[in-house]
């Protein structure tokens, strides 16, 4: 009884948190911004869109249904976490030094946009960090359905995180291809 009561209320805050920073509240966190941003650039190719933020669900549904986050997963899946959040912020660091002046167009376009997907990436790397602690500090068998609704939550922003990775990479080799 305890356990279901505690449940409803971490459901009831992680909801009010993702209310508080999906609402404009002037300087605040703007996560709804940074995401719209991102999935725009996808606009003019629908066919990377579906393959990243569609297929990936079927994948994670799958996969979650069939092998569930266990405690040495989560214990990994933070400590790569952490590297990556790092590796962000010092990817966003490098392209925050790149000087665009006298520089095209399409130069200043596609460094906006490495720095919104890399930002974008950071999110992902944040959220999924908070669902494994939650996830780990929850444990396996807390609740059976619980336990695949994290799994396939947590594969799903994993392979998300995995192929805007690649998004990242072919962005950066084309800024190092306009930066003259």
């Amino acid at each position: 009884m305890m356990n279901n009561i505690l449940l409803v209320l971490v459901v009831l805050g992680l909801l009010f948190m993702l209310f508080s920073f999906s609402v404009k509240l002037g300087n605040f966190v703007d996560i709804r911004d940074i995401i719209k941003k991102h999935l725009s650039f996808f606009k003019s190719n629908k066919l990377q869109f579906i393959s990243i933020y569609i297929v990936t669900i079927v994948f994670s549904l799958y996969i979650g249904t069939i092998h569930t986050i266990n405690k040495e997963l989560l214990d990994n899946m933070i400590i790569i976490l952490s590297i990556l959040i790092s590796m962000f912020f010092a990817v966003l660091s490098i392209l925050c030094s790149i000087d665009s002046k006298n520089k095209n167009d399409i130069y200043k376009q596609l460094l906006n946009e490495t720095y919104t997907s890399t930002v974008f990436e950071i999110i992902i790397c944040i959220v999924l960090l908070l669902i494994s602690f939650a996830a780990l500090f929850m444990g396996k068998g807390f609740n059976t359905i619980i336990d695949i609704i994290a799994s396939d939550i947590i594969y799903y922003l994993t392979f998300v995180l995995i192929l805007n990775i690649f998004v990242i990479i072919k962005r950066i080799e084309a800024i190092f291809q306009y930066r003259n």
